[in-house]
């Protein structure tokens, strides 16, 4: 009798970190959310790049500092959905073939990221926090809430910029939160947005 109870004790002990390495179940509409925003993501991190490039050639280094900081905030915004991807237990797309934005001038380009950034808003991200509630997924909701907080606040900054353009013909510092990308040119204490309490990494 002891010896079976010794071999059951063993057998749980093994069995005990394989069920602790099942990945987190993903509902498919959930996954398919998750996909489609880091390949949305994607896109913009190369598109806020260029625009960077543009407004430095044109002149404007207060508006390649605020590309540049939406460019960092949008490559942890696709880390923290590829993450939640292999968290449960998918396979994260490779990067797309060669993605071309559309450059136009920085003021143009300044409009035509604020719209993106509204549009994101009031499509994709919006959908995607209704999507992951619908399916119980509080983690998943949490973070597309904070990247539709951060898109928001993207949206806000080009929209003043654009307003203003002559004020960023003169060098300025946006400040991106290093855990959900919220971006301000406000130097905080915090973040804001998911309450991180790290200093929020400064970008020129």
């Amino acid at each position: 009798m002891r010896k079976v109870i010794f071999i059951s004790v063993c057998l749980a002990l093994i069995a005990a970190p394989i069920v602790a390495a099942v990945e987190r179940p993903v509902a498919p509409d959930v996954r398919v959310i998750l996909e489609k925003s880091l390949a949305n993501e994607r896109e913009a991190i190369v598109r806020y790049t260029a625009y960077a490039a543009k407004a430095d050639a044109e002149g404007y280094p207060g508006a390649a500092a605020l590309f540049r900081a939406q460019a960092q905030a949008e490559h942890i915004h696709s880390h923290r959905f590829a993450q939640a991807l292999k968290e449960r237990g998918i396979v994260v797309p490779p990067e797309p073939a060669a993605y071309k934005p559309l450059v136009g001038s920085t003021a143009d380009n300044l409009r035509a990221a604020a719209s993106a950034e509204n549009a994101e808003r009031d499509g994709i991200y919006r959908d995607a926090i209704d999507t992951a509630r619908r399916n119980g997924d509080t983690e998943i909701a949490k973070i597309f809430d904070e990247t539709r907080d951060t898109e928001v606040e993207h949206a806000n900054l080009c929209t003043a910029a654009a307003r203003n353009i002559e004020s960023m013909k003169q060098p300025k510092t946006f400040y991106v939160c290093p855990r959900c990308g919220y971006t301000t040119d406000v130097k905080l204490p915090l973040c804001p947005d998911c309450m991180h309490k790290d200093a929020m990494d400064p970008v020129n």
